[in-house]
């Protein structure tokens, strides 16, 4: 499928990493460069959404059959109801989006069919919930997808939570200042929406972190681990701002100081390049994609997304 993939889509698939959402009313297709200067794959990946946006909304579904050397589920449909579907080309800093949005019941089957192949044929580890709108929270969280499985009803909210904030990086800003002690970060949006957001997730762990309640997350990074196991021996503030929110976290134990300060680094990539970043660090530590999730349980976990 990769060599299929390049042909139809004019970009290497894999120096690219492809992502894809369920909403209430539709979806995305995401993709990504998997390195910010690779200024080749990013230009094509632009110029295929662009170009597929296009054919979509005509009801040409041929590039993803060739990809796929099948007709792909759900696009008789959606082109048979073209007329009840929107297609919109997003551009972000790693590439693209298309977000496909539809009111028609038998379209959204359609469309949300479409998605789920896609997931499953790339081996995304996307979670297959339905979400809320893309303006929306997510309504169950991942699902049995990239996070994870088996986790109680908070979790699963915040591995929701997290998600979101690997998909809306491109809205996040932070600056991270290393201390002698410790770290100060500031994180913060201009999007009223994700600013709520980066407030509810920081205030939550960090209510996690002052409790050592560690939730188990399979892409937690060793600094974050160690940061719960040494919950003792850290001293947090929180200071809301207009548009986010402000950490200063310490410690007396040098061990303690290095792991906050290794995973405050590991969150600013991930605010940089979003799920990329993700991708990337998984494939750097041996990680891969499997069939029905992105890794599960493995020993070398990556970092959560927890802005602090």
């Amino acid at each position: 499928m990769l060599t299929r993939g390049a042909q139809a889509m004019g970009f290497d698939q894999e120096r690219t990493v492809h992502h894809f959402l369920l909403y209430e009313d539709g979806g995305v297709i995401d993709v990504a460069v998997k390195e910010s200067r690779d200024h080749a794959n990013l230009h094509a990946v632009r110029q295929h959404l662009q170009h597929i946006t296009g054919l979509f909304k005509a009801g040409d579904f041929d590039k993803p059959a060739l990809t796929h050397a099948q007709q792909v589920p759900g696009t008789a449909d959606m082109t048979r109801l073209k007329d009840r579907i929107t297609y919109q080309y997003e551009e972000t800093p790693g590439g693209g989006r298309v977000r496909i949005v539809t009111r028609d019941a038998e379209a959204l089957a359609a469309v949300h069919a479409f998605l789920h192949f896609q997931i499953e044929d790339h081996r995304t580890g996307d979670s297959d919930v339905v979400q809320r709108s893309a303006s929306g929270r997510m309504m169950n969280g991942m699902g049995p997808g990239m996070m994870g499985r088996g986790h109680d009803a908070a979790t699963m909210a915040e591995m929701g939570d997290i998600h979101e904030l690997f998909v809306h990086h491109d809205r996040i800003t932070r600056t991270v200042t290393n201390l002698p002690n410790g770290i100060r970060t500031v994180t913060e949006s201009a999007d009223p929406r994700i600013a709520q957001l980066l407030k509810d997730h920081v205030t939550s762990m960090g209510q996690r972190v002052e409790s050592g309640n560690d939730p188990g997350l399979p892409i937690e990074s060793q600094a974050l681990r160690s940061i719960y196991r040494n919950y003792d021996k850290l001293q947090t503030t929180f200071e809301q701002t207009a548009t986010g929110i402000v950490v200063v976290q310490t410690s007396t134990d040098q061990e303690t100081v290095a792991a906050l300060q290794q995973h405050a680094s590991e969150v600013t990539d991930f605010v940089k390049d979003g799920m990329a970043a993700m991708h990337r660090t998984m494939m750097n530590n041996g990680g891969g994609m499997m069939h029905g999730g992105m890794m599960g349980r493995m020993p070398n976990h990556q970092p959560t997304p927890n802005p602090k």
